[in-house]
């Protein structure tokens, strides 16, 4: 049995590579890296994240020569294997969108900021999606009446529309109002948030993380 589960993860990573190797822009940079990077782990989520990442860095004005040398560097290699790492652990195609963004746009400048990029890759894994979700729902600057905000949250009812925590309500509601709580209270003990006046606001922490994460800047999908 042994033998065989060895044989599978042989064969994942011979398909991971052919596929990273087929990628016509980064696939010759990180093919080699596969097997020191991500032994045993969940190949099919990282030939999706790398195909994603692509994308992304063509996306950033053609920036390969960039990537190219940020990823021969310390730095940047550590910033592109936690990316890896991640993405392995990543179940919903959207949390492997952003982490490519945040990735991509880590890598692709002119010189790596990479106190700035591990951390916030540390504080992105540490995120539940929908901890995700509430924060870019905090960047919209939710007032009243209809906005970026009120779309969002008809995107992501489940998530963000208020629970009642009324006497008497089943306990499944009040379970779902405890795990709304605690998506917050994660959001402010991480920093990402602040609370001034009754309200919930980014920090410049958090605006730094939404900027890596969001689509800002790339060409719009026809």
């Amino acid at each position: 049995m042994k033998q065989l589960e060895a044989n599978s993860r042989d064969r994942l990573v011979s398909v991971a590579k052919a596929a990273a190797g087929a990628l016509p822009f980064i696939g010759t940079l990180v093919a080699e890296t596969l097997d020191a990077v991500v032994p045993n782990l969940r190949f099919e989520r990282v030939v999706s994240y790398l195909k994603t990442l692509e994308d992304r860095v063509v996306c950033l004005d053609n920036q390969m020569s960039s990537f190219e040398k940020n990823l021969g560097t310390e730095e940047g290699l550590d910033i592109f294997e936690e990316g890896i790492v991640q993405a392995s652990r990543s179940v919903s195609d959207e949390r492997k969108e952003r982490l490519a963004r945040l990735v991509a746009k880590s890598l692709s400048v002119e010189e790596v900021k990479y106190e700035e990029s591990r951390k916030l890759l540390n504080l992105y894994r540490e995120l539940t999606d929908p901890e995700i979700v509430w924060l870019i729902f905090y960047s919209l600057n939710p007032v009243l009446g209809r906005g970026p905000h009120s779309e969002w949250v008809e995107k992501h009812p489940e998530i963000l529309k208020p629970i009642s925590r009324e006497m008497g309500a089943p306990q499944e509601q009040r379970e779902r109002a405890a795990l709304q709580d605690s998506y917050k209270a994660t959001l402010l003990r991480l920093g990402l948030t602040e609370e001034r006046n009754k309200s919930t606001s980014l920090t410049m922490l958090g605006r730094m993380l939404v900027s890596y994460i969001s689509d800002e800047g790339e060409p719009k999908k026809n």
